[in-house]
């Protein structure tokens, strides 16, 4: 058992990811700067990098010590002795330490996260028309329903977590896989009453991280491969089951996360009309079924339906301009009782917003034109889209973008797009609350708890902005 060696090579391989993450930490916060429509290197500019680098390197931290304790269970348990313990009380003090911080810094990143997803720019694009041709006709409900379900989806994942952690409970605790974490040579899952009353063995620490870690992954891989191959494919795929229901609707969705770089999801209804009786909505799904209508793409002949955009200025200023209306009308007075005043404008507010965004996207307005492209396999790797100005005759160059988002990146802006970063930041709790504890069930309830607390905030937070951002009153959003 060389552990001088053994520690050395960790700290060089800890140093060395390290180091790559500060360099995809300056890659993510170049993406950030420019669809920021920033000029300058600042004082947020420096923190967005910071938080970056932190959330990279506590994932860094986290991967390293869930190999280094696999490593020591297949190997080192086989050589456990009497004196295992005081030779690796160092490395094991250390071990706590950087659990302490990859869990805070994890944590840290998780808050940026819900921070990021809570203030985007969203709004709900309304294709119906007035059969009277008056507009204060339409019907609002199709949009409240809409952004109801997106609300509800805010927090869907594919890794149900109550789930997941009752079936590691069930394979440490009933199956008795924590036994592979005893001080011992041997491995017995289930011993005999004599040995159990027998038996003075107590855990390692570091074993039961390597254990769980295991149980963790492979439970969680399990799951995931459920979800993408049985549920997504018999049962429903949510995201794709919301766009349905955004041309079923006749709602477009235009989301802005960046200053100048969002998303837009298509949902114009190809019958044109969705404000129709039961009949009539039975009647255009089996024509559309039957390739008798138009598609629903955004293009003709298209079945694309989802884009990431990338805008400038111009439509950007447009935009903050028609949004602000309402904004500055009820901000200095918020302690009015003028209900109806409030309402008027901020339909009016909404209407205007509506028409200019039906306007661009029906390339109506020429100061507003966008071309469609797929992304390049360098802008899919980087995942950021280069800024290439196209010759236009109608207003010199182009510089307004729309991306076909086969990848759907956009789901970024929901904790089902993030799922990589909440399982570890759910791993790393679990193994944390573990190490400090040595009890799986202990760690099971914190980590539920946590989690618990997060789906809260966002979906708090998440309400609140869908309510601001999209002008759809609060006490809509159920």
């Amino acid at each position: 058992m060389d552990l001088e060696n053994h520690t050395r090579n960790v700290w060089i391989v800890l140093g060395t990811l390290s180091g790559l993450g500060m360099i995809v930490a300056t890659i993510q916060t170049w993406a950030w700067f420019s669809k920021s429509g920033k000029e300058i290197i600042d004082l947020p500019t420096l923190g967005k990098f910071l938080l970056h680098f932190l959330g990279i390197l506590s994932t860094v931290i986290f991967l390293v010590m869930a190999g280094v304790s696999v490593w020591w269970l297949i190997f080192f348990k086989k050589q456990y002795d009497s004196t295992f313990e005081s030779k690796t009380s160092s490395q094991q003090n250390i071990f706590k330490i950087l659990f302490i911080v990859s869990f805070i810094l994890k944590t840290v990143d998780i808050i940026h996260l819900i921070l990021r997803q809570t203030t985007i720019d969203i709004f709900f694009i309304d294709w119906e028309r007035s059969k009277t041709g008056d507009s204060n006709t339409v019907s609002a409900w199709r949009t409240y329903f809409v952004a109801n379900e997106f609300n509800e989806i805010q927090t869907f994942r594919r890794i149900h977590v109550p789930f997941h952690l009752l079936s590691v409970l069930f394979f440490l605790k009933v199956i008795n896989l924590e036994n592979i974490a005893l001080a011992d040579t041997d491995i017995i899952l289930f011993p005999s009453s004599s040995f159990t009353a027998n038996c003075t063995m107590e855990y390692n620490s570091v074993f039961r991280i390597g254990t769980a870690f295991l149980v963790l992954l492979g439970t969680a891989i399990i799951q995931y491969l459920f979800y993408i191959i049985f549920y997504q494919r018999l049962i429903g795929d949510k995201i794709i089951n919301f766009i349905d229901l955004c041309s079923v609707s006749n709602i477009s969705i235009i989301i802005l996360d960046q200053i100048y770089h969002g998303y837009y999801i298509h949902g114009r209804s190809p019958h044109g009309i969705s404000d129709v009786n039961i009949k009539d909505i039975i009647m255009n799904l089996e024509r559309e079924s039957r390739s008798m209508s138009g598609t629903r793409g955004l293009q003709a002949n298209s079945i694309e339906q989802i884009f990431i955009m990338k805008i400038n200025k111009t439509f950007r200023a447009q935009y903050d301009l028609l949004f602000r209306q309402y904004y500055d009308y009820i901000g200095p007075r918020r302690k009015r009782k003028d209900i109806e005043r409030r309402t008027d404008i901020l339909f009016q507010s909404y209407q205007n917003l509506n028409r200019f965004l039906c306007a661009y996207i029906d390339r109506s307005l020429p100061t507003y034109q966008y071309f469609i492209r797929n992304r390049y396999l360098l802008e899919k790797i980087f995942n950021y889209e280069f800024q290439t100005s196209l010759n236009s005759g109608l207003s010199g160059n182009m510089d307004n973008l729309l991306f076909i988002d086969n990848e759907k990146i956009f789901t970024k802006i929901l904790f089902y797009g993030e799922e990589n970063s909440l399982f570890i930041w759910n791993t790393i709790t679990f193994l944390f609350i573990d190490f400090i504890s040595s009890n799986y069930v202990l760690a099971a309830i914190i980590t539920f708890l946590l989690n618990l607390i997060a789906v809260g905030l966002r979906n708090s937070f998440g309400r609140r902005n869908l309510s601001k951002k999209t002008l759809v009153p609060r006490e809509l959003l159920i």
